[in-house]
C-alpha cells in the first residue's frame, strides 16, 4: 500500500506547475532571456560613447523592434507548418550567427551601417525560440496545468530580459569590459538554446509538424 500512494504522489516539479517533460526547457528558456537581455542596460551608452547620436541609436532600436514584432507574429503560424522545436532551432541559430556579424562587423569596427543589418536580423530571433516554445508548452501541457506553465513560462522570459541579463551585465562589466560582456550574451544565449533543445524530449513537437504534413 505504501509503494502505490508513493507512486500516485505527483513529483515536485509537477506540483509547482512545471510540465515535468518541459523542464529543461524553461531552464533553457532562462538562460537564453538572460543572455539576451545582458546588453539593455548599456548597449545604447556604449554607441552614444563611441559617436553615434542618439537619434541614430533611437533608429536602431526601432528598426530591431519592428524586426520582433514581425517574429513575434510569424512564430505562431511557422510553429504550426514546421513544429515549435524547428522554430526554436531557427531562432537560436538566426540569434548566434547575427550576433557574431553585429560584434565582429559592427560594434568592434563601429560600423553602423552593418550594426543595422546584423542588429535587425537578429532580432528575428528570440520570438522565434521563446513563442515558439510558448505553443510547444500550449500543445504539450495538460489543460489542468496549463495556466501556472504559461506562469512560469512568463517568469523565465521576463525574469531573463529585462531582470538577470541586466544584473548579470553589472557584474561582468567591471570584470571583463563591455566587450566582453557583449561576447558571453553569445554563450548564455546559445547554452541555454541548447539546453533546452537537446535535454527536452517531449515529443509533442515533432507530433504537430507530422499531423500537419499528412493533412
Amino acid at each position: 500500500m505504501q509503494t502505490a500512494t508513493q507512486q500516485e504522489k505527483p513529483h515536485l516539479i509537477d506540483r509547482m506547475g512545471i510540465p515535468r517533460p518541459l523542464l529543461w526547457g524553461f531552464v533553457g528558456l532562462l538562460l537564453f532571456m538572460i543572455g539576451d537581455g545582458v546588453e539593455a542596460g548599456y548597449l545604447a551608452p556604449y554607441l552614444e560613447g563611441q559617436g553615434h547620436s542618439s537619434t541614430r541609436v533611437a533608429l536602431l532600436f526601432t528598426v530591431y523592434g519592428v524586426a520582433v514584432s514581425i517574429s513575434s507574429w510569424l512564430s505562431g503560424p511557422l510553429s504550426d507548418l514546421w513544429g515549435p522545436k524547428k522554430v526554436m532551432w531557427t531562432g537560436l541559430w538566426i540569434w548566434g550567427v547575427f550576433e557574431v556579424l553585429f560584434l565582429l562587423l559592427g560594434l568592434q569596427p563601429n560600423n553602423y551601417q552593418m550594426m543595422m543589418v546584423a542588429y535587425t536580423a537578429r532580432g528575428l530571433g528570440y520570438p522565434l525560440f521563446a513563442y515558439g516554445f510558448l505553443v510547444w508548452i500550449a500543445a504539450a501541457t495538460p489543460a489542468r496545468q496549463l495556466g501556472s506553465a504559461a506562469g512560469w513560462f512568463w517568469f523565465a522570459f521576463s525574469g531573463g530580459l529585462p531582470t538577470l541579463g541586466s544584473l548579470f551585465a553589472s557584474f561582468a562589466i567591471p570584470r571583463i569590459g563591455e566587450m566582453g560582456t557583449f561576447w558571453s550574451s553569445l554563450g548564455l544565449v546559445m547554452a541555454g538554446g541548447l539546453v533546452a533543445l537537446l535535454c527536452t524530449h517531449e515529443p509533442v513537437a515533432r507530433s504537430v509538424s507530422a499531423r500537419r504534413t499528412l493533412r
